[in-house]
């Protein structure tokens, strides 16, 4: 439900069309608008809007909104010995270290870290300053030398 400009105390017609004009339709839009950016476009004085925008945000419950990714969803992981290569939202992030052992012996440590990977069957990835679990694992197995024919016998004529 928008509420109207004019419903807001002190805004009238014509502040109504300046608002309008630099974009702001309805009291939830002013709730959230950027003061310094609306006084530039009408020349209304920062003051006054701050005192506006107070009484819009109580009329429509005001919340900061905190924007939280699901890290597992968008983030996978590729481990190759001990670093790995994670990429979370298309944007890799190489030679990450990876750690094996004891979590709890080495959860300090790996807390300095800006990003780490805890492998032990199931990967934990320390991002942003908490830990997360489900992120997809992928490990690049190490491929033996192959050997060719010639190599093979001369092995096996040693024997």
């Amino acid at each position: 439900m928008n509420m109207n400009l004019t419903d807001i105390k002190g805004i009238g017609r014509v502040y109504e069309e300046k608002l309008k004009e630099a974009g702001i339709g309805n009291v939830e839009e002013f709730a959230i608008a950027d003061i310094k950016e609306v006084a530039e476009k009408t020349g209304i004085k920062e003051e006054r809007l701050k005192k506006w925008q107070k009484e819009a945000k109580k009329m429509v419950k005001y919340k900061k909104a905190e924007v939280v990714d699901d890290i597992p969803k968008i983030s996978s992981i590729t481990i190759d010995g001990d670093r790995a290569v994670v990429k979370i939202r298309d944007i890799m992030h190489e030679n990450v270290p990876v750690f094996k052992g004891n979590f709890d012996e080495l959860k300090e440590k790996m807390e300095k870290e800006e990003m780490a990977v805890y492998f032990k069957g199931k990967a934990k990835l320390w991002f942003g300053g908490k830990w997360h679990d489900g992120v997809p694992v992928k490990t690049k197995k190490v491929e033996k030398e192959k050997k060719g024919f010639f190599e093979k016998l001369k092995e096996w004529w040693k024997k």
